[in-house]
């Protein structure tokens, strides 16, 4: 195996993210239907098309032998500004996957690094935010990131 290179993913990477958004959801326990995976393929696929042209998702990937073997997702939203973050602007981290045969290798961290490096010198978000699988989370305390407030959801 060569090294994995790590890089920020482009429209040409679509299908790859694509799928890699598909394994994530079946991983995590959010499609376990399998007559559900061309809703979610098609819905996948636009969004990523309409959105990465402009930065509205970015996505960093590692590529190892020509092919993405782990991704992590950001995207930006605008809140009314807050004590230390003045901008109201806010970074949140979503979608990180590694396919299993390349995890413990380094990969999500590296792509996690990129990722807090781009919002630190690119952008006015003052905070960086996302959602821990149990798995992930030592990945992420391990960079920096502390337990926040309690979440609470209604689906509507």
């Amino acid at each position: 195996m060569n090294t994995p290179s790590i890089r920020l993913a482009n429209i040409e990477d679509l299908e790859a993210l694509t799928a890699l958004r598909i394994a994530f959801l079946r991983d995590v326990g959010n499609l376990t239907d399998e007559a559900d995976v061309p809703e979610m393929m098609e819905a996948t696929h636009r969004y990523l098309a309409e959105k990465m042209p402009t930065n509205e998702f970015m996505a960093w990937v590692a590529e190892v032998d020509g092919h993405i073997v782990a991704m992590s997702g950001l995207v930006f939203y605008e809140r009314l500004a807050l004590v230390g973050n003045p901008a109201g602007l806010h970074a949140y981290v979503l979608n990180m996957y590694t396919v299993p045969e390349f995890r413990r290798r380094g990969l999500a961290s590296a792509l996690l690094r990129d990722i807090i490096a781009y919002v630190k010198e690119n952008t006015a978000a003052k905070r960086i935010w996302l959602h821990a699988t149990d798995d992930g989370r030592p990945v992420y305390e391990k960079l920096g990131f502390g337990a926040g407030a309690t979440e609470m959801v209604l689906k509507v």
